[in-house]
């Protein structure tokens, strides 16, 4: 890193720490945690915003109340910013919204900001890569333009363009305003740091940039760390973990019917007409078959039933998902056993279950439990609990049932 600057990664889903470790998440941007993050000795933290989940006016006032109360706290530190809005390597998101809300907010204390937006939504670990300006997703040795994929038919954040100029363009920007790097390996990211922290060296302000999960990773100096073990988490002897299954895009399907084929796991299906029109009863049923497989050491699968319900009014359609996800969160609240571990698979819902399941308000990164699926130490009952964080676009058909027998 530069001296004497700090970056603070503000990350619109929980899941963009998928590439780092032993740095800070704060999920709360109180004086005192900021504070806390701000004297730890690492040289960046995240701040999770969740802002991907937000409408568009609920995602700037979140941002705009994150960034001042970063702007605020930084006074009696005096950082050079490195302000990194961490999205999603698909192209979902509320772009450019973040990045201009970024600037407004830094401009108006009289800080100055970089003129260009480096644009790098590059993930390398898992195949998102950008070559001559146009973004792919890597399926072995296919290179498909995401434009192309199901994450561009999304139907809060659809696009038609994988160039990232003309997609620039197609949501509103001034692709002159950005500078787009092209990435399909990290040393292209890291000559990409290099080359950019060689023309900043003397800037007084601070910077603004979009970005998926792999550049800060390149920008934050950390070195490589291997794969998380069972000993590295504190899990010993035998016992039951748990899973929370919220994501519905093919990806997560294929993956939890490899895991549910896995001996040892039991699956719990959830009707969403259920969780809607007797939550109460579902509840209740829930949680005893929950206990009663975990009391003969299988580890319970928790999952929303796979049909997606498709609600074209975007407040109705967000008032479910939100409604599903409270119903998960309160599972994890009163599960009535100490699982070895907690894995909740999809951005909404493990990000609810890290906020008000397991209310964590700042969280140290343990690292990877697999590859791009990362781990926080939380707590339950003032007790240890490792929480695995699954992002629903991640890993492959064997990748759930890949965590299960790591860990069990």
């Amino acid at each position: 890193m530069l001296k004497n600057y700090k970056m603070v990664v503000f990350d619109d889903d929980p899941t963009g720490i998928q590439t780092v470790h032993g740095c800070l998440l704060v999920t709360e941007w109180t004086e005192e945690n900021l504070h806390t993050a701000f004297h730890d000795k690492q040289p960046f933290f995240y701040i999770l915003t969740n802002s991907r989940a937000m409408t568009a006016q609920e995602a700037r006032n979140t941002l705009k109340s994150a960034v001042e109360a970063v702007v605020k706290v930084n006074e009696s530190y005096g950082f050079q910013l490195i302000c990194i809005s961490r999205s999603d390597s698909c192209l979902r998101g509320h772009f450019p919204l973040e990045t201009d809300v970024m600037r407004e907010v830094l401009e108006s204390h009289g800080i100055a900001v970089w003129y260009q937006t480096p644009f790098v939504p590059a993930f390398i670990e898992s195949g998102r890569v950008t070559i001559d300006g146009v973004h792919y997703m890597k399926d072995h040795d296919r290179l498909i333009p995401v434009s192309e994929t199901e994450f561009a038919r999304d139907n809060v954040f659809g696009y038609k363009n994988s160039n990232l100029r003309e997609y620039i363009k197609e949501k509103g920007g001034d692709p002159e305003k950005y500078i787009i790097v092209n990435a399909q390996e990290y040393n292209e990211l890291y000559a990409f740091r290099n080359h950019f922290f060689s023309q900043i060296a003397e800037w007084k302000g601070a910077v603004v940039i979009r970005s998926s999960s792999s550049l800060p990773r390149a920008f934050s100096g950390i070195k490589e760390k291997g794969l998380l073990s069972r000993d590295d988490l504190g899990i010993k002897g035998k016992g039951a973990g748990c899973f929370i299954v919220g994501s519905h895009v093919k990806k997560t399907t294929m993956q939890l019917n490899e895991l549910l084929s896995a001996e040892g796991v039991k699956g719990i299906e959830l009707s969403i007409e259920e969780i809607l029109n007797t939550p109460e009863k579902l509840t209740e049923n829930t949680l005893s078959e929950a206990l009663k497989y975990a009391e003969r050491g299988l580890t319970p699968v928790i999952y929303t039933a796979r049909k997606e319900v498709r609600i074209d009014d975007a407040e109705k359609r967000q008032h479910l998902g939100q409604t599903v996800s409270d119903f998960l969160v309160n599972i994890v609240r009163h599960l009535p056993f100490h699982p070895q571990y907690l894995v909740a698979k999809g951005g909404i819902t493990s990000h609810d279950i890290l906020t008000h399941g397991l209310e964590v308000k700042v969280a140290r990164v343990m690292g990877q439990a697999i590859n791009s699926v990362p781990c926080i130490m939380a707590s339950r009952d003032s007790r240890p609990l490792p929480y695995i964080i699954f992002p629903g676009n991640v890993g492959n058909e064997q990748s759930l049932k890949e965590i299960y027998e790591k860990l069990s």
